[in-house]
């Protein structure tokens, strides 16, 4: 009787098991005999990720992209795919790297994925990075209220950090943004101009104190910037690609000191 009842006990621990195996392999797409003899090189992996994306196994797809991100490190699409859906299923550290690689690949830089990036880093308790990269990210754009509002955040909850806003504790940054000082400093000007009814003081020397960083002879030259009526004040991202759209400008803006 004993003996009956252990290879009945065998016999359900091998089905539950088969049943889990079974399971699990119908979240994989099944492959043609074409798709199996193919050439598994990094257009494989990423086709394949797109496949388990296809059939709702994301989290899945994140390996087989790790897959073609390892055959061929500057397959852009696959690593975007991969660090996009590690982001989404929090495996923040993945996600980081893969934007910081594509941070420091050229074409990218400062504006690629900085809301994931910087958002990982916060998540990952790296304050200090992530207002590095925020203040980068206004020097990029030569401007963003919103990201400064967000570094005000993040200093009212580290106090610690509060040297973070001054733009003289970014000198390497202000050094690779010089260049970007008048358009700056114009900016800057948008939000300190009595013609069209703009006065934030608190905006507008926040963003002269990083033009003065930029160059200090910032203030000494003339504002050409001009700004149609009704408009809003446009900015292209650094790829030049993405418009950014930010302060109401009720009327023309001519040239002034």
């Amino acid at each position: 009787m004993k003996k009956l009842l252990s290879l009945a006990l065998c016999l359900s621990v091998l089905c539950v098991t088969g049943l889990s195996a079974d399971a699990k392999k119908s979240k994989e797409p099944k492959k043609s005999k074409q798709e199996q003899t193919q050439i598994k090189d990094a257009q494989f992996y990423y086709s394949e990720g797109i496949r388990y994306e296809t059939h709702n196994n994301k989290e899945g797809a994140i390996d087989v992209y790790a897959k073609a991100v390892e055959l061929d490190p500057d397959f852009d699409a696959a690593r975007i795919a991969k660090a996009q859906l590690a982001y989404f299923y929090g495996r923040y550290e993945e996600a980081l790297a893969d934007y910081e690689y594509l941070y420091n690949k050229p074409g990218y830089g400062a504006g690629a994925f900085y809301d994931n990036r910087i958002d990982c880093r916060l998540k990952l308790g790296q304050y200090e990075q992530a207002l590095d990269d925020m203040y980068e990210v206004i020097l990029a754009f030569c401007g963003q209220v919103k990201v400064y509002d967000q570094m005000k955040q993040i200093v009212a909850q580290h106090p610690e950090l509060a040297y973070k806003l001054n733009p003289s504790s970014h000198p390497e940054l202000n050094e690779k943004y010089k260049d970007n000082a008048k358009i700056m400093r114009d900016y800057a000007r948008t939000f300190k101009d009595a013609r069209n009814n703009i006065n934030e003081p608190e905006l507008y020397e926040f963003f002269m104190d990083i033009a003065i960083s930029l160059n200090p002879e910032s203030l000494n030259t003339e504002w050409d910037g001009t700004v149609e009526v009704g408009a809003k004040k446009l900015r292209k991202t650094p790829s030049g690609n993405e418009e950014v759209t930010e302060v109401e400008i009720n009327s023309t803006t001519e040239n002034k000191q």
